[in-house]
Formats: C-alpha cells, sequence, structure tokens
C-alpha cells in the first residue's frame, strides 16, 4: 500500500512539474494536456486519476506555491515578542518571496488566468488571510490588539499585501521603504486595550 502511494504522489509530482514549466513557457491557453502527457510519459489514464482538466491542474500548482511563499516568509522570520511584529515581518518577507519571478507569474497571471480572479482570491485568502487571522487573534489573545472584528482588519491587511505585491513587481525595491512604512502605520494605528 505504501508502495503505491508513493507511485501515486511521485506521478502527481511529475505532472504538476512538467505542467507549470510548460504553462509557464508557453501560458496556460497554449498548453494542452497532450503536451503535459509528451512531456511527462504517462498515459492520459493516469493523468485522469489525479486531475479532472487542465484548469484542476493549473490550481494545484497556484495552490501549492500560494502555500509555499507563505511558508517560506512565515518560516524566514525569526522569534519576536509581539504577535503584530511577527506579522509585520512575515508580511513582508512574503514580498521577497514573490519577487522570485516563477512565483510572481504564478500568483499574478498564470492563478488568476487559469482559474478567474474570484477563484483565486478565495484560494489565496484560504491561505494567506487565514495566517493573518491566526496572527492578529494571537495578537488579541496577548492583549496586542482590541479589535472589533479580527476579520475585517484581516480582510484589510490582505488588500493592502496585495497591493503592495503590485507595486513591488511594477516598481522593484523603490517602494519597499514606503510600503514598510504604511504596512507598520497600518499595524500601529490598531485599536490598543485601555
Amino acid at each position: 500500500m505504501a508502495l503505491q502511494t508513493e507511485r501515486r504522489e511521485k506521478t502527481r509530482t511529475a505532472l504538476l512539474k512538467h505542467a507549470k514549466r510548460l504553462m509557464l513557457r508557453h501560458g496556460y491557453e497554449a498548453t494542452t494536456t497532450q503536451m503535459i502527457l509528451e512531456a511527462t510519459g504517462l498515459s492520459k489514464g493516469a493523468l485522469y486519476h489525479h486531475f479532472t482538466s487542465k484548469a484542476e491542474i493549473a490550481e494545484a500548482i497556484y495552490v501549492e506555491t500560494s502555500r509555499q511563499s507563505i511558508a517560506a516568509a512565515s518560516q524566514s522570520v525569526g522569534a519576536t515578542r509581539s504577535h503584530l511584529e511577527t506579522l509585520r515581518r512575515a508580511s513582508l518577507a512574503w514580498l521577497d518571496q514573490i519577487k522570485q519571478p516563477v512565483t510572481a507569474r504564478i500568483l499574478f497571471e498564470l492563478g488568476p488566468q487559469a482559474l478567474g480572479w474570484q477563484q483565486a482570491k478565495s484560494i489565496e485568502e484560504e491561505y494567506s488571510l487565514a495566517a493573518m487571522m491566526i496572527s492578529l487573534e494571537a495578537a488579541q489573545e496577548a492583549g496586542e490588539t482590541a479589535l472589533n472584528n479580527p476579520l475585517v482588519t484581516a480582510r484589510m491587511l490582505n488588500a493592502l499585501m496585495a497591493e503592495a505585491a503590485f507595486l513591488h513587481l511594477e516598481f522593484g525595491d523603490s517602494t519597499r521603504k514606503e510600503v514598510e512604512r504604511t504596512l507598520t502605520s497600518f499595524l500601529d494605528a490598531l485599536p490598543r486595550p485601555k
């Protein structure tokens, strides 16, 4: 059973690896499932055992990239005394993650193109918004904030970081200091316990 599970995972990994390479090279629309099959040497049955469509493959690539970029950003942040400071540092570290051309193309081009903005946003929120909620709730429990509705704050912060990402991709590091100041001001302005 373990061997079969390993084989399935190996096949899935190969499909995603080759599909990602092809989609980045040719674009989502121009990449066909036949191209993916030829690149992997797998049968249609093997592909459809793992994914029902090319869009589902693109979704898996998008989810994996989103999760990896957030995890890498979180792991790069050392321990701090403040949950808000950890959130600030992790948010800025995420901007460093999306500077990687492959990550940026998947998160801001391939994913939204293949899935549509609504589904891409929904997936992105599942990972980034959830991480922000955990941080804000921890800050609330530690007495760092007195938020009426942490979800509203998390959504506002998530929107701020999405826009910061677009600025960062368009203008590079020239906007970094302003993004840092804005993010710090946003977090410093959160209501504190009385």
